[in-house]
């Protein structure tokens, strides 16, 4: 009776092993995850806070700027902006990428153009990110980012690499 009891009872434990396996994993309860395993839902927030953060040091710049501050928050930001950009850079156009961009690139309140390496580096983006696609051509139009390059490709405030590297952009768009 005992030997019943003792195989039952491992019986049960391996089918309730089993039954916690069967429901831990898809949430991936009682271990970590690893790097790259994550749920669309929680990329798609972490972008989208992402992009809340480089439009809140835009506006801050904005606001120094009024204020006779030096405008740095950009500038802080640029290596994190850069490094997120190149991780997964279709989910941020679909979250509004290029209307950020746009605003770290226009000139600030006072006609002064944003830093130079600032201007520099979004123009690389730009220039790495592929936009011919048919289903970008339309993020591209309401973003007004091409205004703003436009803009850089006309100044003579620009360097001449930034300048011809927006009407490259310009061009190829």
């Amino acid at each position: 009776m005992e030997m019943t009891n003792m195989i039952s009872k491992s019986n049960y434990e391996g089918v309730q092993d089993k039954k916690d396996k069967e429901i831990k994993d898809p949430f991936q309860i009682g271990r970590k995850r690893k790097r790259n395993e994550r749920n669309p839902t929680e990329i798609t927030l972490s972008v989208v806070n992402v992009m809340i953060e480089f439009e809140v040091a835009a506006q801050e710049d904005a606001d120094r700027k009024k204020h006779g501050k030096p405008a740095i928050n950009k500038l802080k930001k640029l290596s994190l902006f850069t490094d997120v950009l190149s991780e997964k850079p279709q989910e941020f156009l679909d979250h509004g990428l290029l209307t950020v961009l746009k605003n770290w690139l226009e000139p600030l309140a006072d006609g002064s153009l944003p830093d130079l390496t600032i201007r520099t580096k979004i123009l690389n983006i730009l220039n790495d990110i592929d936009l011919e696609h048919h289903d970008r051509i339309e993020h591209l139009k309401n973003s007004g980012i091409g205004n703003a390059v436009m803009f850089l490709s006309q100044s003579d405030e620009e360097i001449n690499v930034n300048r011809k590297l927006a009407s490259e952009l310009i061009y190829k768009w």
